[in-house]
């Protein structure tokens, strides 16, 4: 393979941004598949379980239009200092007893976290060349992706012999490293630039292509999000899924989504990013059926690898629409209409799901899921029709 031709000063980028990534999969790998699980096994009841299930969408209204406001500051500290608080709160899991601290700290870290998320794709537009950014942030995925999978496989059995309270403060360390060497990324001089006001996010709504795309992701987002917490409530409550096995769970989910970036990227390429919506929606309803008719942990191998294989594709499709249907300039005003709403239906799925789920145990969230994941590639075959019209530029994220 050739390399890629690259400055030097997006090369050092580059380098730092894939190692902190690392670093951070390691961290994340090692802490946040097991959170609800231990937190389940300690005692906390389903509503708690949806709390932590709800905790990053808390981050999405936070973040939603940032990226413009961020511009003429420094996005890499707005990544650094949130990103090494938050997951330095967990060095303090040793001291915690119960779920009830446990709980605490895992929210903190989603909304100081959630707040790195508009500054880093602002360090990724200033130092990354526009015709190479896909691929170098792919990579970086893939390379957080694999240091996840490797974490999970020893984190389980680690969990096991000395507890979660020393291995999730030993990832903490990992975690404030990575942001640590992220800090040493440098911005181009002059790379600030004041823009005009972008416009409000509400006024992408006017578009009925936009809205149709809206309407059916809310509808299967709320499905997705409805199996949060019902996943950690299956493993524990009925599966009696061991630390080791939810590691070899969570390692299958990041090897499915490291082949998903590769499959759902050529897709959308190939096709278009409302193409790959479509196909996403109609052929999702897998996961929740497998979690259904999953009566062993190992069986559970299935919808967890189907899921990490649809998420990615998400990650990449939902974009890539989002730069298609949006006028030139309007991109941001897309990206956070859609990260809006799926915050909303992220604070609000979850409590659903509890509640049910409280009442007559988990089985019965997924069958609620997969009809309205079902409803939504109803919705997706009838209104979102493939497009091949203009394609934004990843630059226009920040306009």
């Amino acid at each position: 393979m050739r390399p890629l031709p690259l400055t030097p000063r997006a090369r050092h980028a580059f380098l730092h941004d894939l190692a902190g990534a690392a670093l951070f999969g390691v961290f994340s790998g090692t802490v946040l598949p097991f959170a609800g699980v231990v937190a389940r096994r300690l005692g906390a009841p389903p509503l708690w379980i949806s709390l932590l299930a709800s905790a990053p969408a808390l981050g999405f209204f936070l973040t939603a239009g940032w990226a413009p406001a961020l511009v003429p500051r420094n996005p890499v500290a707005l990544v650094v200092w949130p990103a090494l608080v938050a997951r330095g709160l967990f060095v303090l899991t040793p001291w915690l007893d119960g779920p009830a601290g446990l709980v605490a700290l895992v929210v903190a870290y989603h909304l100081l976290n959630g707040l790195t998320v508009p500054a880093y794709a602002e360090t990724v537009g200033r130092v990354f060349p526009p015709e190479l950014r896909g691929r170098l942030v792919g990579i970086v995925r893939v390379g957080f992706s694999v240091a996840a999978m490797a974490a999970s496989l020893s984190a389980g059995p680690a969990i096991e012999q000395f507890g979660h309270g020393p291995v999730f403060a030993a990832a903490s360390v990992f975690g404030v490293a990575g942001a640590l060497v992220f800090r040493r990324i440098r911005l181009p001089r002059g790379a600030a630039h004041p823009l005009a006001t972008p416009p409000a996010w509400w006024t992408s709504l006017r578009d009925p292509a936009f809205r149709a795309l809206l309407a059916t992701t809310f509808v299967f987002g709320f499905g997705g999000w409805m199996m949060a917490p019902a996943v950690p409530l299956l493993l524990v409550d009925e599966l009696h899924a061991t630390p080791a096995q939810v590691g070899v769970l969570s390692a299958a989910s990041a090897v499915a989504s490291v082949a998903g970036f590769f499959v759902w990227g050529r897709y959308v390429d190939r096709r278009s990013g409302v193409a790959s919506m479509r196909t996403l929606l109609t052929t999702a309803l897998a996961t929740p059926v497998l979690f259904l008719v999953s009566f062993h942990p190992w069986v559970a191998v299935l919808p967890f690898a189907s899921d990490g294989f649809f998420v990615a594709g998400l990650d990449l499709a939902w974009m890539a629409a989002c730069m298609e249907l949006a006028p030139p300039g309007r991109v941001a005003a897309y990206a956070a209409a859609y990260t809006v709403l799926m915050g909303l239906r992220g604070v609000t799925a979850p409590f659903v799901a509890g509640a049910v789920a409280s009442a007559v145990g988990p089985r019965p969230v997924f069958l609620l899921a997969a009809l309205l994941i079902a409803a939504a590639g109803l919705l997706a075959r009838r209104h979102l029709a493939p497009l091949g019209g203009r394609r934004q530029t990843p630059t226009e994220l920040t306009a």
